[in-house]
């Protein structure tokens, strides 16, 4: 099950490790997760590994997984630090030649967050605490953040405007015109002008939000797109996880800045999320992930038109 390269490693850091009890917990972009049962407790094994992305297509694909790996490797401790629910005892393990092999961690047991939970005293719940865990994660350090090497970015200028520009040519004619149409309505309003930058998950999704078996908040997991950036990025991704109701609920928990423009960008981060699937979704072997996302913006040009038809 775990792979020969990572057998010596595991065995200097974890010595009673039972690695041929461990299990495959799952897959994440050019990862795979083990649960790795020790004495005194199970360890999250993260190895780079492209079992399901084609490299040829990305050269430098398992170079940016490991180097989200050692940029968490930093980050996940700081945070805790801080007092956020993150997987403790995050390390970096090394193999024979002194590269980075996988990352291991305590795990946090739960479910992902389900719209089907939201519901009663667990909404209000989770609202308040999803309120104060995006509190006490934007408020953390800027500079040190960028000391741990985060990057510190304008989302408009410094990524959607070339996720813009890559896609707009593989659209079908009544997409690229919804895009333009959009792309054109949220820089006339501001665009990011004047948005915050603090630090943000930066990939807020429901298998990112863990929920114990009591229904609490238990914490969140896989910061390997954390940046310095606009907070609404992780607001439209509550939003799509969860629905803008409860994004709303959770904002009246937050403790950051909620400046004019957040629930505008948040709103254009949510319309456009499908250009993601179309930029990276050829890595995946059978192309499945771009198809899908070409067909959510078209889904998304449908929708406009018969709203203006109306």
């Amino acid at each position: 099950m775990i792979p020969r390269k990572l057998v010596c490693p595991l065995r200097a850091t974890l010595p009673e490790a039972d690695l041929d009890a461990a299990t495959v917990l799952g897959e994440g972009w050019a990862q795979v997760a083990y649960r790795v049962p020790t004495a005194d407790g199970d360890w999250v094994l993260r190895h780079p590994q492209l079992t399901k992305y084609d490299a040829t297509k990305h050269p430098d694909l398992l170079a940016m997984a490991v180097a989200d790996l050692e940029r968490e490797a930093r980050l996940l401790p700081a945070l805790a630090e801080h007092g956020l629910p993150v997987p403790p005892g995050m390390r970096l393990l090394h193999d024979d030649g002194g590269q980075i092999a996988g990352t291991i961690h305590r795990p946090i047991d739960g479910e992902p967050v389900a719209r089907a939970m939201l519901v009663g005293g667990t909404r209000t719940r989770l609202a308040a605490a999803f309120g104060a865990f995006f509190t006490r994660l934007h408020a953390f350090p800027r500079d040190r953040a960028v000391t741990l090497g985060l990057k510190d970015i304008d989302l408009w200028k410094d990524e959607y405007c070339g996720l813009v520009e890559f896609c707009r040519p593989l659209l079908a004619a009544r997409s690229r015109a919804w895009l333009d149409v959009t792309v054109e309505r949220f820089l006339a309003e501001g665009g990011t002008t004047g948005a915050p930058r603090v630090l943000i998950h930066g990939d807020i999704g429901p298998e990112h939000l863990l929920i114990s078996p009591d229904r609490e908040f238990a914490g969140s997991i896989d910061f390997g797109d954390a940046m310095v950036a606009d907070p609404a990025l992780d607001f439209a991704g509550l939003w799509l996880a969860c629905r803008k109701p409860f994004m709303e609920q959770v904002l009246t928990h937050y403790g950051g800045e909620i400046d004019p423009g957040l629930r505008r960008r948040a709103g254009f981060y949510v319309e456009v999320v499908g250009l993601y699937q179309v930029r990276y979704g050829d890595l995946v072997e059978d192309g499945r992930e771009h198809t899908s996302g070409k067909r959510r913006i078209a889904a998304r040009a449908a929708a406009a038109t018969r709203r203006g038809a109306r």
